[in-house]
């Protein structure tokens, strides 16, 4: 899979500094507790050597955190992820020539096509570890049994690890999607949702998505499946111009929201995280944004209920408090996936109670 040349300016795409005050090199054999000391005094570490010693380094840092800030729910949990980013966000490495300046350090085609004017440049290492593994989604694709073909998610964009909500989605889609001409897929990530509803007869679909990496993740492989014709797309926080294609049939929404009360520190976290408010306002504007009759899907997860760090269901609440919509069904279904740690955890006890939700909601 190769990369665009032609990137547009907006991406967002990682930090990088030209040179920085106050720092050490990092070496094999250097004391990982003194490094961790310098870090917390708020010096950079430059790392010099082979990519295995930083890593190793890295590693030692994941550990000595989770021992000082152990992990035993979703809140300790957002504070350990919290404590690490802050102390590796300090490890840095040195790019010349658009490869990183360590043995054995992968090759990053992004490197180049981000920073074409920068020759020279300082990432910091979970950054560059960032930018490796979504290089290596992108390049090989994800395939998702819900369509028939690879989706290649860009750097920064959301995409969905867990399925079931989708298998649920794929199971609706099939029975109710007849003579539905426009589909607006709003916060798209990845596109996954607006390619199946063009799987299910969609004449057209507009993408939306307030991340300009996911617009134009999606954009690049309707180009590259031929569907640049039936799938338009838009930055926009929910609904945008609210644009449609007029014509005979049915108009859908469908909705992918995130399904966990909380800040966003990244770009891919707004797709996981949702702040004070958000469904009043994607109701409000939905309100402006369909007609009588129309219907709303919304996939979602009772996880943040399950995990005591919320006492409601937003979607419910919301519903609720605004006198334009009702709810039709709610279906659910247990989620199947299994996380990637054997042993009992924390987030495997969550898991093993969390259900998926599909709403079908009507402006009336």
């Amino acid at each position: 899979m190769q990369s665009n040349d032609d990137l547009p300016f907006c991406l967002v795409k990682p930090e990088i500094t030209g040179d920085l005050s106050n720092v050490m090199p990092f070496r094999a054999g250097m004391k990982y507790s003194r490094i961790l000391k310098e870090i917390e005094k708020g010096k950079h570490i430059v790392a010099e050597g082979s990519f295995g010693t930083v890593l190793a380094l890295y590693s030692w840092v994941r550990k000595r955190t989770s021992s000082e800030y152990p992990v035993y729910d979703h809140a300790s949990s957002r504070v350990n992820r919290k404590i690490f980013a802050a102390r590796t966000g300090r490890i840095m490495v040195r790019v010349k020539y658009h490869l990183p300046l360590l043995e054995k350090a992968p090759a990053i085609p992004w490197l180049k096509e981000f920073y074409p004017g920068s020759g020279n440049f300082l990432i910091s290492l979970p950054d560059l570890l960032g930018l490796n593994g979504a290089w290596q989604w992108y390049s090989k694709g994800i395939k998702y049994q819900v369509l028939d073909y690879k989706l290649h998610p860009f750097y920064g964009v959301y995409f969905p690890t867990r399925t079931t909500h989708l298998t649920m989605l794929e199971g609706w889609m099939k029975d109710n999607m007849k003579n539905t001409d426009h589909v607006t897929d709003i916060g798209t990530g990845c596109g996954v949702m607006g390619f199946m509803a063009i799987k299910h007869g969609a004449v057209k679909v507009t993408a939306t998505d307030i991340n300009p990496n996911a617009i134009y993740s999606a954009s690049m492989d309707a180009r590259r499946l031929g569907l640049q014709k039936k799938i338009s797309t838009e930055q926009a926080s929910f609904f945008g111009t609210g644009n449609k294609d007029a014509g005979t049939g049915r108009q859908l929404t469908i909705f992918n929201p995130p399904w966990i009360p909380g800040k966003s520190e990244t770009p891919i976290d707004k797709g996981i995280y949702y702040e004070e408010g958000f469904f009043e306002k994607f109701f409000a504007e939905a309100a402006d944004h369909t007609d009588l009759g129309e219907l709303l899907v919304v996939v979602f997860s009772d996880y943040a209920i399950v995990a005591g760090i919320a006492e409601e269901n937003p979607i419910e609440e919301a519903v609720a408090a605004n006198r334009s919509f009702i709810i039709k069904n709610r279906l659910t279904s247990k989620v199947s996936e299994r996380t990637d740690k054997p042993t009992k955890s924390w987030i495997n006890s969550i898991r093993e109670k969390e259900t998926a939700e599909l709403w079908v909601i009507e402006r009336v």
